[in-house]
């Protein structure tokens, strides 16, 4: 199982919202994103998180000072709408994209990306909450319903071929809730034949040692930019789940 570490930008700073509501300035994204590097982090995911809902982009310039004597893979997406945005931050040093809205919103353009990167260096992005009896997926920042539930919407990331997909619980994302235990069970379907990355509402190790060993990443943010995790024990804990 491969930890990731998810910084959400904005205006060229670190931010945090809690369940996709607000946003709280935390500081300088190269400095978190050197700690997590030095502490043993294997992945680093930059996300202009509002992107898609304000029209704006994130910034090739800093993709390029992070991705700067570091060696692991860095991905990179948020108001991406074209095949443009795209090749401009793989060229900044994103190894692979993160698409979500555009998806939904416009999946020719999408596919022109797959195409153009190849499904492995692609991550399609999903968000969900449970609604009555089911969980439905949302985009630009969990404002605009897709009109599918989540294993509609995982089957129609497969279908356009993204290499990867991440799952974030709405509800859970930012609190310290636990996993989401419904959408798990949900990806226990798929886990075996497809990657799929998990985020939202981590605490601890037990959260980990709950999930379905065939889950290929968990996507952290809040719990390494509060300390919820000790440092100490960090590389400790992920050796545990390599």
């Amino acid at each position: 199982m491969r930890f990731i570490s998810r910084l959400d930008i904005k205006n060229d700073l670190l931010i945090k919202s809690i369940s996709f509501d607000g946003v709280k300035k935390i500081g300088n994204p190269e400095i978190f994103s050197n700690k997590y590097y030095k502490n043993g982090i294997d992945e680093i995911m930059l996300i202009n998180n509002t992107g898609s809902l304000y029209g704006t982009k994130l910034n090739p310039e800093l993709v390029k000072k992070i991705r700067s004597n570091k060696n692991c893979p860095i991905s990179a997406g948020g108001g991406i709408d074209c095949l443009n945005d795209a090749i401009s931050l793989n060229n900044s040093g994103a190894d692979k994209i993160v698409l979500n809205s555009l998806i939904h919103k416009n999946e020719i353009e999408s596919k022109k990306i797959i195409d153009y990167l190849g499904g492995s260096s692609v991550i399609g992005a999903i968000q969900t909450k449970k609604i009555g009896d089911e969980f439905k997926t949302f985009y630009e920042m969990s404002r605009e319903y897709s009109g599918k539930n989540l294993n509609q919407t995982i089957e129609k990331y497969i279908e356009i071929g993204v290499g990867e997909i991440l799952i974030t619980s709405i509800e859970d994302d930012g609190c310290y809730s636990g996993l989401n235990k419904g959408i798990t069970k949900i990806c226990e379907d798929y886990v075996k034949d497809y990657p799929i990355l998990i985020s939202g509402g981590l605490i601890n190790e037990m959260c980990l040692s709950e999930l379905n060993k065939d889950i290929s990443g968990i996507v952290i943010s809040s719990s390494l930019h509060y300390e919820k995790f000790d440092y100490k024990n960090f590389l400790k804990i992920k050796k545990k789940y390599d």
